[in-house]
């Protein structure tokens, strides 16, 4: 019997068991129906080998789509009169949860599930080094009040696409998520997470963005020191940890702007955090805090509101360009300020009190 039919009766009999009981989300292996250009995957056991299409392959493995298609197949389907598609994968993990892998992508794909028999939660991985995922999550995620609400529940927490910046979450329907990383500073990336007609959570380091509306792109860089998160199109709710206080939630649209700096302590490890969010209309708060401790008093110097054109991201250090946020807080112990230094960490003055953690905590 054709391995199609086989996978099609096995996808049948999952739906039916489904439909009775809380039944397995997911087949045991994921199937690849799609792929064009030279795509590699490497199995758990580290073979790799060229990926087939219309072939099952165990979780644990990763996907390498090449950014471009060969000299050779391009030169191919021009002599054909032939436009041809750009490198892809088409992967099936259940019949209502599709993903295309794009041109350049590095995905691997992973089962996180746990516990067994009726109490097992199922959770796949769809770990994104690098390129960009499109989901076509058709399964049922919202909830009516019916005793179906467990299966929307288990629907929607089934899928993680895990990014340098976060992880997106509870997605329903059609998104995209898309992970840069920047030539001039390693270890830092541009991330994107987009939705169309879909849903979707992103959860990172001290934040948490939820209510995505539809075509909304929200856009996070940065590296386990810094993240930035703007609102590139559409609206969002974004929830900011502060310490023992309670969390900040703001509402975003374009122009919002949010900036964390994190930083170890040399004395102690505790983590400090400062945050500043900035607003369309040239308001902004700002706090730091010491990790399960309370908000440090900040007494802000002279540094400009970061509004419109001076929002702007860059890739260094400390993520701002010349026009941004100028020196983050005050100007350090040394003058009376909040002791946090201008640059956050940056400081070689090994008698300021500031970011740089000469702090006896």
């Amino acid at each position: 019997m054709p391995f199609r039919v086989l996978h099609g009766l096995f996808a049948a009999a999952v739906l039916l068991c489904g439909a009775a009981s809380s039944a397995a989300i997911f087949e045991p292996l994921f199937m690849v129906t799609k792929v064009v250009g030279d795509v590699r995957v490497e199995k758990p056991n580290g073979q790799v080998e060229p990926l087939r299409p219309d072939h099952a392959y165990p979780y644990g493995s990763r996907i390498m789509v090449p950014a471009e298609l060969s000299p050779e197949v391009l030169s191919a389907a021009h002599s054909k009169g032939i436009e041809p598609e750009t490198p892809q994968v088409i992967v099936s993990l259940a019949p209502d949860f599709v993903f295309r892998f794009n041109a350049g992508s590095d995905v691997s794909i992973l089962d996180q599930s746990t516990g067994t028999g009726q109490g097992r939660t199922e959770v796949k991985v769809l770990d994104l080094a690098v390129g960009s995922v499109n989901t076509y999550i058709t399964a049922v995620t919202k909830k009516s009040g019916t005793t179906l609400d467990d299966q929307a529940e288990a629907n929607l927490s089934a899928i993680i696409i895990q990014t340098p910046v976060g992880q997106c979450m509870r997605m329903a329907q059609r998104n995209q998520v898309k992970v840069e990383a920047d030539p001039a500073t390693p270890g830092y990336f541009h991330c994107q997470f987009g939705t169309q007609s879909g849903a979707m959570e992103i959860v990172g380091p001290q934040y948490k963005i939820d209510q995505v509306k539809r075509n909304s792109i929200v856009q996070i860089d940065g590296n386990s020191e810094f993240t930035s998160i703007s609102a590139n199109y559409g609206e969002f709710a974004l929830t900011m940890e502060k310490g023992a206080d309670s969390e900040e939630k703001v509402f975003f649209k374009s122009h919002s702007l949010a900036k964390i700096w994190r930083q170890h302590a040399e004395i102690g490890g505790r983590l400090a955090v400062a945050v500043m969010i900035a607003y369309p209309d040239g308001r902004r708060s700002q706090y730091a805090y010491l990790e399960g401790q309370t908000n440090v008093d900040l007494q802000l110097g002279s540094a400009e509101a970061v509004t419109g054109e001076n929002a702007s991201v860059g890739s260094g250090e400390d993520g701002f360009g010349d026009g941004g946020f100028d020196g983050g807080f005050d100007d350090g112990a040394d003058d009376g300020g909040d002791g946090f230094d201008g640059g956050f960490g940056s400081s070689s003055d090994s008698n300021d009190s500031g970011m740089d953690f000469d702090w006896n905590f």
